[in-house]
Formats: structure tokens, sequence, C-alpha cells
């Protein structure tokens, strides 16, 4: 069916900012591993191109907001250069059909698109992230215009180890192979899938308690491994070791920066105390102070500065969640995920069962106090 617009020049943009680039680590930045400019415009195949669009606002475009937003957050909607960005007409028309697709529609088309491709984004390389989507107008002379934005955020509470990430050149290659991926897995009839990247997603931006981050990507968690007839900590934890690989790294290359020291924990290391403080965050118990008053990992070149134990959980679940959905998208596993039905199938078939591990006698370790 043949579609066109019906006023090529007058065009509508989506844009949501890339805020932090990696520049490596010989050049000032967290890790080894660098962004290349030289890459750019970088096209992902799903409609979007990553570039620089500094030349592409006019300098005063943002001045209005700035009575209103603060000197703080107006330093960011200054500053950021690099950004994925959507281009598309104020409308279409069917030519077959005559019927026109209008703006509306069209807007909240792009907005899905970016904010699904920002979402697979955040599973690939989360960083810190101040400002949103943005969506305007593009001019005869190819600049944005009249553009309206998200509310930016004042504060972001990330995962210490995520606070130096950049986005790096590899992430711009892995986003264009996987974008494509979730966004089928989004418009698909695949809910366990869905409602763990929500989760994720939300807990990225709980800004204020870290308790509710925490209890989100568990939660994410739960909506991928368990089930109306299997549920519980074991099961969940025993089906993520399967699933991941229970000597998997939660600190593989790149989510610590390279001058830090490397703890070497496992899946295994951590999934018992993740669970052990989801349950006390969830029951309405007091967090025991044994998560804030023993050391987590070393955070100085020596190990003389260690991070409290519920930071690296944080660290630690972040990490598990986006390791989960992209082995999903990477391995062509979505129908696995579809519901409560087929997920209990396939791990069933691994003897991941509640009743399997009641048989083997498998017991979660017990939790500090």
């Amino acid at each position: 069916m043949a579609i066109s617009t019906v006023i090529p020049h007058r065009m509508r943009v989506s844009f949501y900012p890339i805020e932090r680039i990696e520049r490596g680590a010989h050049r000032g930045g967290a890790d080894d591993e660098d962004f290349d400019p030289a890459a750019l415009p970088f096209a992902l195949g799903n409609e979007i191109i990553i570039e620089d669009i500094s030349a592409l606002i006019p300098e005063d475009e943002f001045d209005i907001y700035k009575p209103g937003i603060g000197s703080y957050a107006y330093a960011h909607l200054k500053s950021f250069k690099y950004a994925l960005v959507h281009r598309f007409p104020e409308y279409e028309i069917n030519e077959d059909t005559q019927v026109i697709t209008p703006e509306s529609v069209l807007v909240e088309r792009s907005k899905a698109i970016i904010h699904e491709t920002a979402a697979c984004l955040r599973l690939i390389r989360p960083t810190s992230q101040y400002l949103h989507l943005f969506e305007g107008r593009i001019g005869e002379d190819g600049r944005f215009t009249q553009i309206g934005m998200d509310t930016p955020l004042t504060h972001v509470l990330d995962p210490i180890n995520q606070r130096n990430f950049g986005f790096r050149t590899k992430d711009a290659v892995a986003l264009r192979r996987l974008a494509p991926l979730l966004r089928a897995a989004m418009r698909g009839e695949f809910w366990k899938f869905r409602m763990a990247l929500i989760m994720h997603e939300y807990g990225c931006f709980q800004n204020q308690e870290w308790k509710v981050k925490f209890f989100l990507w568990t939660t994410g968690l739960e909506s991928l491994f368990t089930t109306v007839d299997n549920q519980g900590s074991l099961v969940s934890s025993e089906r993520i070791k399967f699933f991941l690989g229970a000597d998997t790294l939660i600190y593989p290359r790149g989510e610590l920066a390279s001058i830090y020291p490397d703890p070497k924990l496992t899946v295994t290391d951590v999934i018992g105390e993740i669970y052990c403080l989801r349950n006390h965050i969830a029951h309405g118990d007091r967090v025991p102070n044994y998560y804030f008053q023993n050391p987590g990992r070393p955070e100085s070149l020596y190990g003389s500065v260690q991070i409290p134990k519920y930071e690296m959980l944080l660290e630690a679940i972040s990490y598990i969640i986006r390791a989960s959905l992209l082995k999903i998208l990477d391995d062509g596993l979505i129908s696995h995920f579809r519901d409560n039905v087929t997920a209990d199938a396939y791990f069933g078939s691994h003897g991941l069962t509640k009743l399997d591990l009641k048989k083997s006698k498998k017991k979660m370790p017990r939790c500090p106090s």
C-alpha cells in the first residue's frame, strides 16, 4: 500500500538527547573506549538517526524556558550536542485510498519510536539522563524550531558504577541491531517481556528513593522469571542463575571503570542477597544495618574505600535485569516470555518449576538480620 507525504518540506521532528559520551581513559573519560563523532550521522535502521544537532537548534530557542526551570536545568538544555533524531511529515496521505493520517497520530507514533529506542539504549548503556523527549517543527532551512519538551530532571539517582558511564561507538552499533527487535517485542503479545521493560524504565527514573528503584527492578525480574503457579524467591533466583549463567560476572568489561578493582562477583554471589533485600522492602521491614555497614565492593584503586552492600546490590540488580532483557532479544527467546504458560513451559523443560526445586531440596540462603 503506497504512502506519500502531502507537503514534503513541512516536517516535524522528535529527538532524545544523548547527554554524556565516552571520551576514553586517555582523554579524561571513565573507560578505555571512545565515542567517535566521525561515525555520525549514524542511521539505526528504524527511522532514527544519531546525529550532532548543535547547529540545528537556534541559539535562543530555549530562552523562553529559563525563568520556569531555573539556571541548573537550563544549563543542561544548552550543553547537549548529540541526540536520537526522528524526522516525519506533518501528515501523510494514502495514495490508494486518499485517507489522511493526521499530525496528532504521527506525533504520537514518533514519540513511541523515540521512547522505545531510548529504552533500548538504557539497557545497553545506561547514562545519567536529565533531559528527555523533545518535539518540534523543521523550518525550510532544516533547523528545529517551536520546540516543546518534557520537564528536565534536577536530580538523578543512578547506581554508583553508572554515574560516569558514557555513550560509546560500540553502543550505537548494538542499538542498531537491538532497537528494531525491542520495538517489535513491544508491539506483540509478549506481556512478560513488556512488563519487565516497563519496570526497568520506571526504575531508572525513580530519583528520590533507592528502595523504590530497587523494588521496581526486582519486580521486573519477577515479571520475567516467575508465574502464578511458580513464584517466590527460590524459583526466581534459580531461573535467573540458569538463564544468565550462575558464574556470569555482574561487572563484565564496561560495567566498572577500568581504574577500579574488579571484585569478580558472579550472579550466584549476589542473587541471594538481592532477594533478601527485596523481601525486607516488599514486606515493610526495617532494612537491617548489615546492608549499610558492610562493604559491597572497592571504589578506590587500592581498595581503601568501599561502597556499602546495598549500593553494590543496586548495581547488581541493574546489570541482571538489563542482561536478561538483552539476552531475550539477542538470542531470539522472546516467544518464551509471552505469558505464564510459555514461561513455565520453557523453564519447566529445564527442571525449574517450584515442584522440581522442592524435590531437589534447594533452599535460599539465610538472610542477614
